[in-house]
């Protein structure tokens, strides 16, 4: 009678004396993936925890000799490495293993110690938002979202999730590893300080990047007197005090924004992918975030649809 044993659900119940190396590894990650739930407390990727534990000496001897070794040995083995994985998810190694997962939590902020990366073409303008003074935004700290107080210049995500533009999610590396901005660079998921500490630094703004463009600088002003995001607020909240029938702020709105941006590009032969840098996020793109979609008939008119409930929503930005 083949021997049993005890395990999470999922786990193959055959003795690991049995295994061969394709059960080995099935069996292994079931094992990781529980102990990640258990060790979910701690507040640090399970991608940055699996790396460390496949990387210590047990697992890469045990991994290797596998087939080589009589069932005995397997055993022993099987023990040996389960215990070293508990020890190495209590013995984070204080290095950046470039596991990826922080890059599909968010983008970074930038400071203004980062402005070189942009004048040395080294993160292109196309690559950048701004986020305006009073949009909402989520804390890379606890995740709560907030009011924003005054801008910031971020990297921006892929459409529809918070990965950074710049991951290659196939590979989870990231693109300008070398030329990361100082908020990656301070990221630490074994110890919060570094990157609470970056947070204190100055934020890179519009005004620094377009510093000495007296016209650029013109139109963000005009820009922020005629559309700002505290105008965008309001005639949301009419149409809900108006249960829907005062829809008209709102779609005036969209549509002035949307000519001032496509004027902007035309008269100052402004690529359109750098408007999201220059004048921060269209009023369309944003309105999910007041449950909303703006869809365009095949005629170019514009028709306001609230959100279905249940429906996902538009991310919200990291600061």
């Amino acid at each position: 009678m083949t021997e049993r044993i005890e395990g999470p659900s999922g786990f193959s119940i055959n003795h690991p004396s049995l295994w061969d190396i394709e059960q080995f590894e099935a069996n292994w990650s079931v094992f990781v993936e529980a102990l990640m739930k258990e060790e979910a407390s701690l507040l640090i990727p399970s991608a940055r925890i699996r790396w460390q534990i496949e990387h210590c000496e047990t697992f890469l001897e045990v991994h290797s000799n596998w087939e080589s070794m009589d069932p005995n040995n397997r055993l022993d083995a099987w023990k040996r490495l389960l215990v070293a994985a508990e020890e190495a998810c209590q013995r984070l190694l204080p290095v950046c293993v470039r596991c990826g997962e922080c890059c599909h939590m968010g983008s970074p902020t930038l400071h203004v110690e980062d402005l070189p990366l942009l004048k040395e073409g080294k993160i292109s303008w196309q690559h950048l938002i701004a986020l305006r003074k009073g949009e909402p935004a989520r804390s890379p700290f606890d995740g709560k979202p907030f009011i924003l107080s005054e801008e910031r210049i971020k990297v921006a995500e892929k459409e529809g999730s918070r990965q950074c533009v710049f991951l290659i999610s196939e590979a989870n590396q990231c693109a300008i590893y070398s030329d990361r901005p100082i908020q990656c660079r301070a990221q630490a998921c074994w110890d919060p300080m570094p990157a609470r500490d970056t947070a204190e630094l100055p934020f890179l703004l519009r005004s620094h990047i377009f510093e000495g463009i007296d016209l650029l600088v013109e139109v963000i002003a005009e820009h922020e007197s005629r559309c700002g995001f505290d105008a965008l607020t309001a005639a949301f909240e009419e149409l809900v005090r108006s249960e829907g029938k005062n829809v008209e702020p709102v779609l005036g709105l969209l549509s002035y924004e949307d000519h001032f941006r496509r004027f902007v590009s035309d008269k100052f032969n402004i690529p359109p992918q750098y408007l999201d840098l220059l004048l921060g996020r269209s009023f369309a793109h944003m309105a999910p975030l007041f449950g909303f979609r703006v869809l365009e008939e095949e005629d170019g008119t514009r028709r306001l649809v609230a959100e279905q409930p249940g429906a996902k929503n538009e991310p919200l930005p990291e600061q």
